[in-house]
């Protein structure tokens, strides 16, 4: 059965014209090629998804992450002597991805216990007050502070969490930080060593070497739920590792000598966290910023 391409009307077989807007039947299309037509383009569209997937070995991918998590070192030099490109990509894209997941998971574990850190901080403030004297003004006592957790509740209540942002900034800090540590690299040892290597190796060992601070950053986000301090010092160990992981791969993967890779790596290190801090005040905070304004606005 044949259907006039411009208005969709029924033509009969003998018909020349659309009997609604005048269209040549041979500019029509059939509605069965049609239909045959899409077929052909899912089935051919689903054949190149299973041919990509073919080419996944998941069971290497979980042995790279079970490995570089546990032994970071000696499963970070593996990664760089034997990944090839497609598992290089999809270790990049999870673990940017999960960056972005961590992102969403710090910012909903801040907002629920948003009224034990304020309720901490003005007590904080309060004992602060006392110390060097000051009006009671700064002084609370309980109704307060019950005041307080009520209000704070009401504000809650009113936020909204805007999650497709802060996951997509988390994903942009993770990468910036990745590429920044990367290129300083690459500059540091271009200039300062002859040895040659291929950016696409460095690129791996910058990339396995963030896998650590990953790893210690969910560790440190279930410790936040029972102190926030233990928290912190979970991501400045996984800082610490991962730069350590980073400059050990340098020199034994690359072939760099000891106190120019750690030279190397250290600097490098500096500043892709300045980077990193510069894109987190700008991603992050802004949108923080104009949440809390929006919703002192609606309270």
């Amino acid at each position: 059965m044949t259907y006039c391409s411009s208005c969709g009307c029924k033509i009969e077989g003998n018909d020349l014209f659309c009997p609604n807007c005048g269209t040549k039947a041979n500019q029509t299309l059939n509605e069965n090629e049609n239909e045959t037509e899409n077929k052909e383009k899912v089935k051919q569209s689903f054949q190149n998804i299973k041919s990509i997937t073919a080419q996944i070995n998941f069971a290497e991918i979980i042995t790279t992450f079970k490995t570089s998590a546990l032994n970071p070192v000696s499963g970070g030099k593996h990664f760089v002597a034997k990944a090839q490109k497609n598992h290089v990509i999809i270790i990049a894209i999870i673990l940017t991805f999960l960056q972005g997941i961590l992102g969403i998971w710090r910012i909903n574990q801040i907002i629920s216990n948003l009224q034990t850190i304020v309720t901490k901080f003005v007590l904080s403030l309060s004992s602060l007050a006392g110390l060097f004297g000051q009006s009671s003004s700064f002084r609370f006592d309980f109704s307060d502070l019950s005041i307080l957790n009520q209000t704070i509740e009401e504000f809650k209540f009113l936020i909204k969490i805007p999650y497709l942002k802060i996951f997509i900034g988390n994903c942009g800090i993770y990468l910036i930080g990745v590429f920044v540590l990367f290129v300083f690299i690459y500059l540091g040892i271009s200039i300062f060593s002859k040895v040659k290597y291929t950016p696409f190796t460095l690129f791996k060992t910058v990339l396995i070497s963030t896998l650590p601070i990953l790893t210690c950053e969910i560790i440190s986000i279930l410790f936040s739920y029972f102190s926030l301090y233990l928290g912190m010092s979970f991501i400045i160990l996984g800082a610490l590792i991962s730069i350590t992981t980073l400059a050990v791969i340098v020199k034994e993967s690359l072939q760099i000598k000891g106190d120019l890779s750690v030279l190397i790596v250290s600097i490098s290190s500096l500043i892709a966290l300045v980077a990193f801090y510069i894109a987190f005040q700008n991603f992050i905070f802004s949108d923080l910023s104009s949440l809390i304004k929006s919703t002192i606005n609606l309270y």
